[in-house]
């Protein structure tokens, strides 16, 4: 009996391990040549697939971890993959939500970065690598990804394709990939990016700040309805029952 806990509790072990790596932040996989396609939607396939093995192995741990219950074991780890892939799912969409954000609010810095060393005469490859030093965050590490990869010896057209994957720099990896195809300056463009950026930022600001303005009705509302009712209802109704009764 003990022996075969032991051997339950390894595999569920491994099985948890194996839950761990295959949601674990790809590195050096991610510098590998793919096949030329729509980089967002690869995007979005291989993160369902972590989701899913993530789920499965999660699931598997819990069947193993269960299986003195008999047939219940089953479905704990049916449940257990049905409300992992759901968490990792709502988990996945916040970070990449934050993300967005942090890549939005540093686009137009980028851009006027970029302007700038291209206008000195760098090479885009090199811009980007230099301006990637320069920052810290989300925006880094993607330009890093870009100068890596061109690096190793991935297509310039294509690293810049797979750079815009995400919808905060879909405008700028479309120029950029379109640049580098065609050869043209694209000092002035990049300019005009941080531009769009810069305005669509503060229309973003703008826009929040009028949402948090009515958000707030309801709760200064419930605030303030005590004190109206203590102080403007409550003398009326004692006045009244007094007069009636008094």
């Amino acid at each position: 009996m003990t022996g075969s806990f032991g051997a339950e509790a390894l595999v569920a072990a491994v099985a948890a391990g194996l839950a761990v790596l295959s949601w674990w932040p790809a590195g050096a996989a991610r510098l590998e040549p793919r096949e030329l396609g729509d980089p967002a939607a690869a995007l979005l396939r291989v993160n369902r697939l972590r989701r899913i093995g993530s789920a499965v192995a999660t699931g598997a741990a819990v069947a193993f971890a269960t299986a003195s219950l008999g047939l219940l074991s089953p479905l704990f780890g049916f449940g257990a993959i049905v409300i992992s892939h759901y968490l990792l799912g709502q988990l996945a969409n916040g970070v990449d939500a934050k993300r967005e954000a942090r890549l939005r609010a540093e686009l137009s810095q980028v851009c006027d970065l970029l302007a700038v060393c291209l206008e000195a005469g760098l090479p885009l490859r090199v811009a980007a690598a230099a301006v990637a030093q320069s920052l810290a965050g989300p925006m880094a590490e993607e330009l890093a990804e870009v100068s890596a990869k061109v690096r190793l010896g991935i297509d310039e057209q294509r690293a810049w394709a797979e750079f815009g994957a995400r919808p905060a720099l879909a405008k700028l990896g479309r120029e950029l990939s379109r640049g580098v195809a065609s050869g043209v300056s694209l000092t002035t463009r990049v300019t005009a990016l941080g531009v769009d950026a810069r305005r669509e930022a503060a229309a973003v600001a703008e826009a929040n700040a009028k949402k948090v303005g009515v958000s707030s009705v309801l709760p200064l509302m419930v605030c303030f309805l005590p004190a109206f009712v203590l102080i403007g209802v409550v003398p009326i109704i004692g006045g009244m029952v007094s007069g009636l009764f008094g």
